[in-house]
Formats: structure tokens, C-alpha cells, sequence
């Protein structure tokens, strides 16, 4: 018996937002009740969930998502076609740094308190995304 499975393409606004509250979830709930609180898996998540926000943003403003990570990119990307995306910018360059070393350093240190700052600017992000492309979210 096998274990595998086959993922589903990632290719609609639904898909990146059903799997970017997902990652919101996770975040939440490890945050209000772990102790101790896992900090960098906390931040990874956050992270993830804004990426995948902006790739369904993204998909909504008639671009293909590219296989990245970097929230500066993605995010600029955006841009392009809505130049309010600029006011999120220094948003993504805090959170993008926790993409994938905290999940393989056991020597980061990130603060508890730094880790809620990311939480919310993580969902800074998503209040944004929510007012300016609300079919992301429809």
C-alpha cells in the first residue's frame, strides 16, 4: 500500500488563498498555544502565507506566479500593476528573510515579540490585499 499522492496545480486565486489562511491558521494557532513558542516556525508560516497571498494577487492582475519566494520580487511584481502595492514593500523585506533558514538553523533567535511583529505585519499584508484586490478573497 502506497503513501503517495498526487498534488493538485496551484493555479487559481482560490488555491493561493485557501492554502496562504492555511499557513495564517497555522501561525495562530502555534502562536496563542505552544509553549514554548516556536518563533521561527511561527515567522516560516508567516511568510509563506504572504507569498502565497501575493502569488493569488498575482494570478488575479494577469500574471503567472513565478517559482519564488522572495516577497521583495513578488511584491514588485505587483507593482507593475498597482504602484500601491509600494506601501507594503518594507513589509515583505522584513518577513521574506524567514522563507526557509529558520526551519534549518537551530541557531536562529528570534524574540517572541519579533515574531508578533511579523504576525502582524503578515497581516497588515492580508488587510491590504483584502482592500485592494478584493476578488482575492471573494
Amino acid at each position: 500500500m502506497g503513501y503517495g499522492y498526487m498534488a493538485k496545480q496551484t493555479n487559481t486565486p482560490e488555491d493561493w488563498r485557501f492554502l496562504a489562511e492555511r499557513d495564517m491558521s497555522v501561525a495562530d494557532h502555534l502562536a496563542n498555544t505552544m509553549v514554548p513558542v516556536p518563533t521561527e516556525i511561527i515567522a516560516f508560516h508567516c511568510q509563506q502565507a504572504t507569498e502565497k497571498y501575493l502569488k493569488g494577487a498575482l494570478t488575479i492582475l494577469g500574471e503567472e506566479p513565478p517559482y519564488i519566494h522572495d516577497l521583495d520580487d513578488l511584491c514588485s511584481l505587483a507593482e507593475k500593476h498597482r504602484p500601491s502595492f509600494v506601501s507594503i514593500s518594507s513589509l515583505c523585506t522584513i518577513i521574506t528573510q524567514f522563507s526557509s533558514q529558520p526551519r534549518y538553523d537551530r541557531g536562529v533567535d528570534l524574540s517572541e515579540d519579533d515574531m508578533r511583529l511579523v504576525l502582524t505585519h503578515t497581516k497588515t499584508i492580508r488587510d491590504f490585499l483584502h482592500k485592494e484586490i478584493p476578488e482575492l478573497f471573494q
